[in-house]
């Protein structure tokens, strides 16, 4: 095994371990990532694997296969990350009113206390 194999392979293990420490109640994130992590590993570690493959779903070379996949996790990805922060923007929203209707309340019931103060 050459040396930019045990780095890659390095890499791949951390971010398999980040992604299992990060996503803990996600599963299906979690499988989307490690299914991710097991296919890079093996075609580090069987280079010919992708473009044995490639040939089998009518793809010239490997690294065409791989490209190919990187485009469509790389849409995915942004996709997700789209969906992530409208959920985050929601919850802000929601919050927010929240917050600005218990002001509103919290103000009237101060205004409403000070006119109703004796010797004003």
């Amino acid at each position: 095994m050459s040396l930019i194999q045990l780095i890659i392979l390095f890499f791949l293990v951390f971010s398999f371990l980040m992604v299992l420490l990060v996503m803990k109640g996600h599963l299906a994130g979690r499988l989307f990532f490690i299914v991710q992590f097991i296919t890079g590993a093996l075609f580090v570690v069987f280079p010919d694997l992708s473009s044995q493959i490639g040939r089998v779903l009518g793809v010239g070379r490997g690294t065409d296969l791989v490209l190919y996949f990187l485009v469509v996790l790389f849409y995915m990805t942004v996709l997700l990350f789209i969906a992530a922060m409208r959920r985050i923007e929601r919850r802000q929203t929601i919050i927010l009113r929240q917050l600005a209707l218990q002001n509103a309340i919290d103000n009237t019931k101060a205004r409403i206390a000070g006119r109703s103060a004796p010797g004003q």
